[in-house]
């Protein structure tokens, strides 16, 4: 993603103004860490949970709304 995208994409989320050369700072700042991350060794297991969701009319109040039950 280039810093022109990244500058635009926090001007849109978060209303905020930030420079390309701002984010270019931010980004190099961090690219030691990534790239240690990258490079850790991989554990011989990692657990994982299944999530999903299925939706309900239901009556709240005396109104019907649509609520997600979520299933583990």
């Amino acid at each position: 993603m280039s810093t022109r995208a990244m500058r635009d994409y926090v001007q849109q989320m978060y209303a905020m103004e930030m420079s390309q050369a701002e984010i270019s700072r931010i980004t190099d700042s961090v690219l030691p860490a990534v790239q240690e991350w990258r490079n850790r060794p991989l554990e011989t297991v990692y657990p994982f949970v299944f999530l999903a969701c299925m939706f309900f009319k239901v009556r709240v109040t005396g109104a019907v709304e649509t609520r997600a039950i979520y299933n583990i």
